[in-house]
């Protein structure tokens, strides 16, 4: 390893030499010239030791300029902890600092040096300090030597938590910091034999200021003076007439199936109630949250239609469904991704992939004769695979965009599935620390779609990969801010997850419409998950259950994920002046799908007036005191039509 750092110290020098003078290169048979941009910075991080003591460590971070969009770490002894967070957070600092820069990724390189020391680097709690670095090298700005941070880079910018702050609180102070930025929540610190500090008194009583941050445009600022903060949009304002026309088909593709099949007519309160819903917010308007609410209604429906077959007909259904999924599937490999499709293909892709493990989920059922789980998988099989010609036929009706090369597409998809990978890991480490056994019991199906999303992506099936791997980042970063919710005297403290929903919603509308006006994108799932979003936490405002509050926590964290995702492929690509259109949206049939009128009249009329909306979510527990939620169970009962 001291090799390998003498061999980077080599290539610093070299390249620092070019940019003394200019480089100069043949290209397709003419000689032209290439400046060579090359910065570096040296910052001061605060870690803990094998003995739980505190120390500051230096990391030097040089920028350079052209580049590929690759971070490379020399460090000793090697990144090990929490399978390696520590270099894929370097990574994620590197996208993130790019994208508030206004620059594309793939346009620098970055060397990050942590000089030799006997403290074991692993975990991302560096990465929010050089997230910071890296944008001021690639804007000219310094750093004060008064501050100090640690926190975790996620990648819609927030500042994740991490553990030992006392003790690195404690080394700032003995170094000689004024402030110290923390991740914002943790300033009430549960340490793990259950003492509870707090940090910001702490940190008075040595001399520094703790100041707890939620976003790295804060550190930014505390560290350069400039002021990032984010301007407040309206959500309204994201709702475009092309969104509007979308949406507004996907409900009423939803409303007539209500219709055609007699759930419109149902008796069962776990289908009219949905049914009922879904019609008021679409006389409001919010056709996605219609859909949405429609759709469930539709599987209770179909629930309940098949409580009767025999165990030959579910089997007969699921070979159809299958065939039907097939065809989805293969149909889906033939179309041209481009920046104003890809956002739809994700969403086709991700609801394919969906409906996949629902039929295998019923396969095994039927197997071992479980027929009541086999019906409720075939159910949710059944709404997906009908929905899917509805997302096709919109996918039909987008043109233009500019095209996305495969080999792209690939890299910016091995990027976020590499992440997705590090921070689950970290994610099990830390609920292992702290004895959140419910978490780890939830943390299954992430687990399982990590692995999904790696053979998808070893089987070339790109935008999958991305979908799930987004979707994987998104359920970390909500487990994250729930596992370390404040708990005082056997109390979650709420208000620090409505502050946070609250940001991060923040976060995903300015995230959406810079996506949308600043670089011509159409980020319909963003808009949709932000919409259902707000009706979830509409519903935590009038009831007070926290599962809505969670819920509406990782919509908005999806939102921020994919907006971010789209115009960093955009943006890099140079394709964000690419000009779209979408025509008229023809309905797609298979089979025996329903293709009914477009412009059913809704009902202004209908009366509703049952218990607020129960999300169902196993979310918020007191286990040894923290907060826990399951994502299985919150991706199954906030469904996306």
């Amino acid at each position: 390893m001291a090799r390998h750092n003498k061999s980077l110290g080599i290539i610093v020098l070299i390249m620092l030499a070019l940019t003394l003078s200019v480089f100069t290169y043949a290209l397709a048979g003419e000689w032209q010239e290439l400046t060579v941009y090359v910065r570096s910075i040296t910052i001061h991080a605060l870690a803990v030791s094998s003995n739980n003591s505190g120390a500051v460590i230096n990391i030097t971070v040089t920028a350079m300029k052209p580049g590929s969009g690759y971070v490379y770490v020399a460090s000793s002894p090697l990144p090990t902890a929490e399978s390696g967070t520590f270099l894929s957070s370097s990574q994620i600092a590197a996208l993130v600092a790019t994208y508030l820069a206004n620059q594309p990724f793939n346009e620098y390189n970055f060397l990050i040096n942590v000089e030799p020391t006997t403290l074991e680097i692993g975990g991302p709690s560096a990465s929010g300090y050089m997230t910071v670095a890296m944008w001021a090298l690639i804007t000219n700005h310094t750093l004060s030597p008064d501050v100090t941070m640690t926190g975790m880079i996620l990648p819609d910018g927030s500042i994740g938590p991490v553990g030992g702050l006392p003790a690195k609180i404690k080394a700032a102070a003995q170094e000689g910091y004024e402030i110290v930025l923390i991740p914002y929540g943790q300033q009430i610190y549960q340490t793990s034999t259950g003492q509870v500090i707090n940090l910001i008194s702490y940190g008075r009583s040595l001399g520094v200021e703790v100041i707890p941050i939620m976003d790295v445009r804060q550190a930014i600022y505390y560290f350069t003076g400039v002021s990032m903060s984010i301007p407040a949009i309206p959500s309204q304002a994201l709702k475009t007439q092309a969104y509007v026309n979308v949406t507004k088909f996907l409900w009423m593709r939803i409303y007539n199936r209500i219709v055609s099949t007699g759930a419109i007519n149902s008796t069962d309160p776990n289908v009219s109630k949905y049914i009922n819903e879904a019609i008021n917010y679409a006389n409001q308007g919010m056709y996605y949250t219609a859909a949405s609410l429609g759709f469930q209604g539709l599987i209770n429906y179909y629930q309940d239609e098949m409580q009767n077959y025999t165990a030959s007909q579910l089997e007969g259904l699921l070979n159809q469904l299958s065939n039907e999924l097939q065809y989805y599937e293969n149909t889906l490999q033939h179309y041209n991704v481009t920046t104003a499709n890809i956002d739809i293909v994700i969403g086709i892709y991700d609801r394919i992939f969906d409906a996949q493990q629902s039929l295998s989920a019923a396969s095994q059922d039927l197997s071992s004769n479980d027929i009541s789980d086999a019906i409720s998988n075939l159910a949710y099989a059944k709404a997906r695979i009908e929905t899917l010609g509805d997302w096709l036929a919109v996918l039909n009706a987008i043109k233009g965009g500019a095209p996305i090369s495969e080999n792209y597409l690939e890299e910016l998809t091995s990027m976020y599935l590499v992440y997705a990978q590090s921070i689950t890991e970290y994610t099990l480490s830390l609920s292992n620390a702290v004895g959140a056994s419910s978490l780890l019991q939830g943390m299954n199906s992430i687990t399982q779609e990590v692995q999904e999303a790696q053979n998808n992506y070893q089987n070339g099936l790109y935008p999958l990969a991305l979908a799930q791997s987004l979707d994987v980042i998104s359920s970390n970063d909500a487990m994250l801010h729930l596992l370390f919710t404040p708990v005082i005297n056997g109390q979650v403290n709420t208000q620090y997850l409505v502050n946070i929903t609250d940001y991060v919603k923040e976060l995903a509308v300015f995230n959406t419409y810079e996506a949308e006006n600043n670089c011509n994108l159409f980020p319909m799932l963003a808009i949709s998950y932000i919409d259902f979003g707000n009706y979830y936490l509409a519903e935590y405002n009038s009831t007070g259950d926290v599962n809505d509050l969670a819920a509406a926590l990782q919509l908005y964290e999806l939102a921020a994920s994919y907006s971010q995702a789209l115009y960093e492929l955009a943006s890099s690509t140079n394709s964000c002046s690419a000009a779209f259109t979408i025509s008229s949206i023809v309905p797609i049939s298979v089979n025996n799908t329903v293709n009914v009128s477009l412009n059913p009249a809704l009902n202004p009329s209908t009366n509703y007036n049952a218990a607020a909306l129960t999300a169902g979510i196993a979310l918020i527990a007191l286990a040894v005191g923290i907060a826990v939620f399951s994502i299985k169970s919150l991706k199954t009962t906030t469904p996306r039509p």
